[in-house]
């Protein structure tokens, strides 16, 4: 298995497919090869990567692979292990993972999803993220959560015992926005914790060869819309009915702004692992269902050749955005791009929290009809000139709260080496 004494092992980032998590990890090899050059990389996750960025364009140079628990849905493999972790979870334990072979020899782990230490994706990969964390705990190997946002946990109040317990154990938790702090705060879990800021605000933007047509609304000061498919889980709404309320917000923000509109999708999954799961194609589809009034001057953004950088590019040239994929609000605001977060947990209002202290600039996706999205666009165009003032003001801040991440687990790192050479002194 390709681990040593050497090797930090991320663990739970998901695909390159999601340029979300494609930001979150060339942004945290950025961070680990300034502060941490000395280690190697196990990237180890749930499904296999085989996205064609993950596996040759701005490869992990210093990686030794990647370690997966299944490769992909659909097989037969993939049903006998969910059927594993389901009985994990109806004995209370945390499942027996592949990972926890690679922690025997491995320096440290970094969970490092960003949101997976909660219920927003499903109880059972709650457990599956927190697994690794137990097994090194136990292991006493450095067990390090890296710029997360955590829970809340307290719909299952025994659970959050013992994830609290837990993470109270760990030798690091940095957290990128005061809503986790504080839910940290209150289960008694301070002295390990650490405020950072999301490693992709250090992401750069890159240009990407764009089509004509998209080319022209950038210049013509386009309004940017993000809207995931995702939606469904958070919003109470049918896939259906999910798609004709956002066909309805295009066509209303289409009909009150004279600003052309650009929908940029920022997560591309396979059909083999999230086929419900795809920005481009349910973009496609709304820009197809709209009324043909409202579609004028309406343009799809194909960035499924595009990585996280150009993507980001794109969205640096808006007036303003709005946003449902966390990621893509990051490369909004990291750019100094206006930007309204149509949220679905704490990590987004946490973050509106820490760059504006309010959260005029977040709404949640249930209680977001048409009619409120064209408003918020609206307001946001009225004060884009003082809402990008600010941006330039507190995103350097941001910049450098994100490389803490680096400093704090170098020093973790740095005292964990000086414990055992004095063990292995004595």
């Amino acid at each position: 298995m390709p681990s040593a004494a050497d090797t930090l092992i991320l663990h739970g980032n998901n695909l390159d497919d999601n340029r979300g998590c494609q930001a979150l990890r060339w942004s945290t090899q950025l961070i680990l090869d300034r502060y941490l050059p000395q280690y190697r990389r196990l990237h180890a996750n749930i499904f296999f990567n085989n996205h064609p960025h993950f596996q040759s364009r701005e490869a992990d140079g210093n990686s030794v692979g990647q370690l997966w628990e299944v490769r992909r849905r659909g097989t037969p493999g993939f049903y006998l292990w969910g059927t594993g972790l389901v009985r994990s979870r109806i004995l209370g334990r945390f499942p027996r993972m592949k990972v926890h072979r690679a922690l025997d020899h491995a320096a440290g782990v970094l969970a490092v999803g960003g949101d997976n230490l909660s219920y927003d994706y499903g109880f059972l990969a709650t457990l599956l993220f927190f697994s690794p964390l137990e097994a090194a705990v136990l292991k006493g190997v450095p067990a390090v959560v890296w710029a997360g946002s955590i829970g809340p946990f307290s719909s299952r109040p025994a659970w959050e015992r013992r994830f609290s317990d837990l993470l109270a154990r760990v030798d690091l938790i940095t957290v990128r926005e005061p809503l986790t702090q504080a839910y940290l705060e209150d289960l008694g879990i301070r002295d390990n914790v650490r405020r950072v800021a999301d490693p992709a605000f250090l992401l750069p933007a890159c240009p990407t060869q764009l089509p004509a047509e998209i080319e022209r609304a950038l210049q013509a000061g386009a309004i940017g819309i993000n809207l995931a498919p995702l939606m469904t889980r958070y919003n109470g709404l049918s896939a259906r009915d999910w798609m004709t309320r956002a066909v309805q917000m295009v066509a209303e923000v289409r009909r009150r702004m004279t600003a052309p509109i650009v929908l940029i999708p920022h997560v591309m999954m396979s059909p083999q692992i999230f086929p419900a799961n795809d920005d481009y194609g349910f973009l496609k589809a709304l820009r197809e269902r709209l009324p043909p009034d409202a579609r004028d001057d309406v343009w799809l953004y194909d960035a499924r050749q595009d990585d996280c950088r150009q993507i980001k590019w794109v969205i640096s040239r808006l007036r303003v955005f709005a946003g449902s994929r966390t990621h893509s609000t990051i490369a909004a605001l990291s750019s100094c791009v206006p930007t309204f977060c149509i949220g679905y947990s704490a990590k987004s209002r946490g973050i509106n929290l820490d760059i504006f202290g309010h959260e005029q600039w977040v709404s949640h996706v249930s209680g977001l009809a048409a009619s409120r999205l064209a408003e918020r666009i609206e307001s946001l165009l009225d004060s884009q000139a003082a809402v990008r003032s600010h941006l330039k003001s507190v995103i350097p801040t941001c910049v450098e709260n994100a490389r803490k991440n680096g400093e704090f687990l170098a020093d973790l790192m740095k005292e964990r080496g000086r414990g055992k050479g004095m063990l292995a002194r004595g």
